[in-house]
């Protein structure tokens, strides 16, 4: 799949009048990458100790062998990664069948003349450019089905392929780089250069993700302890914040009112002080009546 990326890529760059000087440069630059996965995918199955290695040097083979060298990790429980790989692998080469019919079709249907520009005004009055098919002989009546439906069918099946490429290569960049999995595998999705990506993570060991998560959190864990026992010398949570002197000099809520017992604490005598008591005896009465009383 790959290949069209490059030559895509290439027919927008390349000045030619020719078709095959697009392709010529896309095989070259799919040629060099996957050299790259290649050999990647060969150092990771002979490290980790994978069998039939030379997998990694076949075309749509080496897809499914991707899912065999991250089978330590599971996009779904249930499903071994190499068969979610395998299914990719197949429609892989389904979709690459595909696409070489489409464009033998188009280059018919040109070389015959029944390819017709129109111009028409879209929104905001700018030209829209189409093109359309205009007395297409019998023989080639395959060719103007494959133009006007054989590239719905492939743009369905290339979506189907994407989501099972994002499930095997997450798969396989949780084993092989647990701290860049996400953006290894956005990146091999959206552009060619996938294997390049596993060439350079070629001498990481593989490792389980949920198992590399844990021993983050319990690395995470300790460091947050050294830190507490650094600056407080001792965990906090292992004492009541509640037993420790307060800013009044006194024991927290353990003891008494700093205020000197407060409303509501009791004399000698047993009976409850009257936190007004001084204005009674303002008034000069022994029994402390109402100040305001005359």
């Amino acid at each position: 799949m790959d290949f069209f990326d490059y030559a895509s890529i290439a027919l927008q760059f390349v000045n030619a009048d020719t078709i095959w000087i697009p392709l010529l440069v896309g095989a070259l630059c799919f040629l060099n990458v996957f050299a790259f996965q290649a050999c990647g995918l060969f150092v990771i199955a002979g490290r980790e100790g994978y069998k039939h290695r030379w997998m990694a040097f076949v075309p749509f083979v080496n897809t499914y062998y991707i899912g065999v060298c991250g089978r330590k990790n599971r996009t779904f429980r249930t499903v071994d990664t190499k068969w979610l790989a395998l299914a990719a692998a197949i429609l892989e080469f389904l979709l690459v069948i595909g696409y070489i019919v489409s464009y033998v079709a188009q280059f018919k249907l040109l070389n015959a003349g029944c390819v017709y520009e129109v111009e028409e005004l879209g929104a905001y009055g700018l030209p829209v450019t189409s093109y359309v098919l205009r007395n297409v002989p019998a023989e080639l009546a395959w060719a103007a089905w494959c133009y006007e439906i054989l590239g719905y069918i492939l743009m369905a099946f290339d979506l189907v392929f994407i989501a099972l490429q994002v499930f095997v290569l997450s798969a396989f960049f949780q084993t092989y780089a647990a701290r860049r999995y996400f953006l290894f595998t956005l990146t091999s999705v959206l552009f060619p250069v996938q294997g390049i990506l596993i060439f350079i993570i070629r001498n990481n060991k593989g490792m389980n993700y949920r198992e590399f998560m844990r021993r983050e959190q319990e690395r995470q864990y300790r460091m947050y302890q050294q830190f507490q026992q650094q600056n407080f010398n001792q965990n906090p949570y292992n004492q009541n914040p509640y037993s420790r002197n307060d800013g009044y000099g006194q024991n927290g809520y353990n003891n008494q009112n700093p205020y000197n017992g407060g409303y509501g604490s009791r004399s000698a005598g047993g009976a409850q002080d009257d936190p007004f008591s001084e204005f009674g005896e303002g008034n000069n009465k022994p029994d402390g009546g109402d100040p305001f009383e005359s």
